[in-house]
């Protein structure tokens, strides 16, 4: 059997046009000599490809659990929707969430079209859903995004709200605050308590009005993402006895906000005690965070690396902070547990403020850990290098051609140990975003790209298909390791094996 190094270069389209295009810019000699000299294909990566909406952008989630299914999973989206849609009397969580229709509710979620932690128009209709049910006491807290929107259109989805609210006579908007406090989850504590400070008990930044709040932020040159929280209306402070509905669909940046709300082990800061704080959410957030689910959560079934473990094969996963759980719980189809034969490598993250100040992230150490389990002879070693998405989304081109630059330079390193060690590479990304920095008015771009991304295998016996998608990944592999494809793996291989 082949033993093969699987890397990730985290948010990586090939694209030609020079414009904006920092991947260019950086002229990465390793590897451009790596795609040119090895078999190669584009893989779509957003879109209806990869079973997301029409012009939406694939993303680090979607992208890990598509390329370990081996098939076109159902998207969050898809599955809100359906709840939305659904008969709900048969829902447990609904059911009991109807029982407590008197009390507060406070609806909260990043405000924006990202489609990337949520969708907007789950606002609207879960709003819609509680007046329906005889709900009266409604409160928002908006987070604005400006990282996978534009970095200054928040109040094009905050007036939507806010006319509803006056078109239905009920409802109000209690706080907003940037993700870059109110979504953390990088264990920068600080910024998590800034916003829970602000929603619990008032302390921060008070406004009489949304429009005005934003608005003083962008005189200051404060975007979007990092609006300071802002109280609007004391009344909509959270108290016990609330009812909390949490609407992002992805956990990684849930967990710290609602387990400082929720997590009875929480000892990070004080905070008010809750003994009767109900949230709800579309999925399960963590073990540890008691919420009312409205969606169970289920497991994809035999997604690569649990059919690896099953077959005996000994792996290794390996990325730093910001993309671990990619290569572990997305990769796994929504697995959390522990895996037999696998051992996961977690390398922590710079701690920076943003990573256009550190743009070689930990790339380095990674590199290092990558070829200590390619020494220690790892059947397969599946790793992320997060520096072209996490730079990327600062907007800052020349920083994100230094990441792209550093990654170049542990790809080369790469390339040597696993010539030594025996190794085939294979090299794939799973959305674009370092690619595209510039709009086309000229305007900084911090949101992912359309483009399609790389998928290399270095070996000259072999070709790969045109016209594949990121679900056609794991048979790939198996098929190149010689390895059954399990039929829960409906997309198909593009190898062709030269005669």
């Amino acid at each position: 059997m082949k033993k093969v190094l699987t890397i990730v270069f985290d948010g990586f389209g090939i694209k030609e046009n020079e414009y904006g295009n920092a991947i260019k810019e950086a002229n990465m000699h390793y590897f451009n000599k790596f795609m040119n000299e090895n078999p190669h294909t584009l893989l779509y990566a957003s879109e209806e490809q990869i079973g997301l909406l029409p012009g939406q952008m694939g993303t680090s989630e979607v992208g890990h659990m598509t390329i370990g299914a081996g098939r076109i999973i159902k998207s969050s989206v898809d599955s809100i929707n359906g709840f939305f849609d659904s008969e709900k009397k048969e829902n447990e969580a609904f059911v009991k969430l109807l029982e407590d229709k008197d009390k507060k509710a406070h609806i909260m979620g990043l405000c924006s079209d990202g489609n990337v932690h949520s969708n907007f128009e789950s606002f609207i209709k879960m709003y819609h859903l509680l007046i329906e049910n005889g709900f009266k006491k409604i409160y928002f807290h908006l987070i604005t995004d400006g990282r996978d929107t534009k970095i200054n259109v928040s109040y094009n989805f905050i007036k939507q709200i806010q006319s509803e609210i006056q078109n239905n006579n009920i409802g109000h908007i209690a706080t907003i605050s940037g993700r870059y406090y109110a979504m953390d989850r990088d264990q920068n504590f600080d910024r998590t308590k800034l916003y829970y400070d602000l929603i619990t008990s008032g302390y921060g930044n008070k406004a009489k009005d949304v429009k005005s709040a934003i608005d003083f932020s962008y005189m200051n040159n404060i975007t979007d993402e990092f609006i300071k929280p802002v109280l609007l209306d004391e009344n909509g402070l959270i108290a016990d006895g609330d009812i909390l509905i949490w609407l992002n669909y992805r956990k990684d940046r849930a967990i710290q906000i609602l387990g400082a709300l929720a997590n009875p082990k929480f000892n990070i800061f004080n905070r008010n005690k809750y003994n009767n704080l109900n949230i709800y959410s579309f999925f399960e957030i963590d073990k540890n965070i008691k919420t009312e689910v409205f969606i169970p959560n289920k497991p994809l079934d035999k997604s690569l690396g649990i059919y690896f473990s099953e077959l005996g094969i000994k792996q290794a996963r390996i990325a730093e902070s910001e993309k671990y759980p990619h290569v572990t719980y997305f990769f796994d189809g929504g697995y959390d547990g522990k895996i037999d034969n696998c051992d996961k490598f977690h390398i922590p993250s710079p701690s920076v403020p943003t990573y256009d100040l550190k743009p070689e992230m930990s790339a380095l150490e990674v590199t290092k850990k990558i070829i200590d389990c390619m020494e220690e002879g790892y059947d397969f070693i599946f790793a992320n290098y997060a520096n072209p998405d996490m730079v990327g989304h600062t907007g800052s081109f020349d920083a994100t051609v230094k990441a792209c630059m550093t990654l170049d330079v542990c790809l080369g390193e790469l390339i040597e140990a696993a010539e030594k060690n025996f190794y085939r590479i294979v090299l794939i990304s799973d959305h674009g975003n370092a690619d595209t920095m510039l709009n086309e008015d000229g305007s900084i771009c911090t949101t992912h790209s359309l483009e399609r991304v790389p998928f290399i295998i270095n070996d000259q016996n072999i070709k790969l298909k045109e016209g594949g998608n990121l679900s056609n990944v794991a048979p790939t592999l198996l098929d190149y390791m010689d390895i059954s494809i399990p039929i829960q793996m409906e997309s198909e291989s593009l190898l062709i094996k030269k005669e």
